[in-house]
């Protein structure tokens, strides 16, 4: 379900509150899983949660970008429930590989997954069980989809009955490519002309791990 075009939200609560009454609209309720990727993801996932009634968690995720071009992820690493994924968007990892050795891009990963750990560490009590139930993976948005992929593959380790995105907003095209991992990909707004997610924002400052305790702790979370 997307509503293509541009739309700007006032902060990353007010996305989640849309993207919770498209999901109602859906027929999600409490036995659905909503997960936050850390950190952005976390104030959208908790209005979600909020409205279906649903367990809320955290997702560990980092993306792996480029050595002179951080912004730009040639792939990303996710951790939940000491499970771990790297994966790799071929394209951009083929550009990086024609500037940078091997061992150069296994230095941005292996850095990546030691501060990966570390924070997946701290929200591993905010990590409720998947397993045989519907998932709802939020972030603020996408641009690669990189990280989004990466917490598909390491959810679907643990054995969900079926796996859903939610996002404010992306290009269409990262959404036709997240559905080969996805059982539903749900979008609010997706631009023709997508430049930076921050761009949909009217606050789009930079989320705390108090913060994202806060929202936790206020939402709670169900075994």
């Amino acid at each position: 379900m997307n509503t293509v075009g541009p739309h700007r939200f006032a902060d990353r609560s007010a996305a989640g509150s849309i993207l919770g009454e498209l999901l109602a609209a859906q027929g999600l309720g409490s036995d659905a899983v909503v997960l936050g990727l850390l950190r952005g993801g976390v104030p959208v996932a908790a209005p979600i949660a909020a409205r279906l009634g649903a367990s809320l968690g955290a997702l560990a995720v980092r993306k792996l970008g480029i050595p002179d071009e951080p912004e730009v992820a040639f792939g990303a690493v996710a951790s939940y429930r000491q499970h771990h994924v790297v994966h790799h968007v071929p394209r951009i990892y083929e550009y990086a590989l024609r500037r940078y050795s091997p061992a150069i891009l296994d230095t941005v990963e292996r850095q990546a997954s030691a501060k990966l750990l570390r924070l997946s560490a701290a929200f591993d009590a905010f990590a409720p069980d998947c397993a045989g139930r519907t998932v709802v993976l939020c972030d603020d948005g996408l641009a690669t989809g990189a990280t989004m992929t990466a917490a598909l593959r390491v959810v679907s380790l643990l054995g969900p009955a079926s796996l859903v995105v939610a996002v404010p907003v992306s290009p269409a095209k990262v959404l036709r490519e997240l559905s080969a991992y996805a059982d539903a990909v749900i979008c609010y707004s997706s631009p023709p002309d997508f430049s930076s997610v921050g761009t949909y924002y009217e606050d789009f400052s930079q989320v705390s791990e108090p913060e994202i305790l806060r929202l936790i702790a206020e939402f709670g979370t169900k075994p």
